[in-house]
């Protein structure tokens, strides 16, 4: 199975397009992602191997004119490298969370089941994009409930706390100020998926930027 997701950026101008491709034995994620940092065009690729447990194995992130790419890797028992280099701090973690892309949302998500009024906190490796920065982070995840078929999370990082609306499959379909998807499109299907209307607009908000 293949699908293609496009989000608009709104925090900055730009917009990503998403494939992922479910294999059988692992699946294959690739983002292409155009935004404006202070005023500087980017364009930027990363390449995302996953298990099917939505474990990440591998992430290789392209930038412009750079000949080589950056590269974070897990190995067994949840330890990791970034360019080759193993990173003690990073131990224990399941997945990473790159900056340029909601798709880092969904990862956490669908590792596990959820229950309406559930919380869980992920250990995550928090990867600075366009700085290549990497160091451990704690991210909260609670299920509110649902609203018009979709299902609301609540999302705490550090001091920073915001709603976010995910689809039946994991898939973000609204981060307020930061994200918002324009189109989801599965293999064998021909209808683009449903997008909802804003669903929060009154959304708890943080002036210290999403991660």
């Amino acid at each position: 199975m293949e699908q293609r997701v496009i989000w608009d950026h709104l925090e900055s101008a730009g917009a990503e397009h998403l494939t992922l491709k479910k294999l059988t034995n692992h699946m294959e994620v690739r983002g292409t992602v155009l935004l404006v940092d202070q005023g500087v065009p980017h364009h930027l690729t990363y390449d995302l191997k996953l298990g099917l447990d939505w474990k990440t194995k591998k992430v290789k992130i392209y930038q412009e004119q750079e000949t080589e790419p950056f590269v974070v890797q897990a190995e067994k028992q949840d330890k990791w490298w970034v360019n080759g280099r193993y990173d003690e701090n990073l131990d224990g973690a399941t997945n990473v969370d790159l900056t340029i892309t909601p798709f880092s949302n969904t990862l956490p998500i669908n590792r596990v089941t959820w229950h309406r009024g559930e919380r869980r906190t992920f250990k995550m490796v928090f990867v600075d994009v366009l700085r290549k920065e990497v160091f451990p982070l704690l991210q909260v995840y609670t299920y509110l409930g649902d609203n018009d078929g979709y299902r609301i999370f609540q999302y705490r990082c550090r001091d920073y706390e915001t709603a976010l609306v995910i689809d039946a499959e994991g898939w973000v379909v609204e981060y307020p100020g930061a994200f918002e998807r324009k189109a989801l499109l599965t293999t064998g299907d021909r209808n683009v998926g449903k997008q909802p209307q804003p669903l929060l607009a009154n959304a708890p908000s943080s002036s210290g930027g999403f991660y």
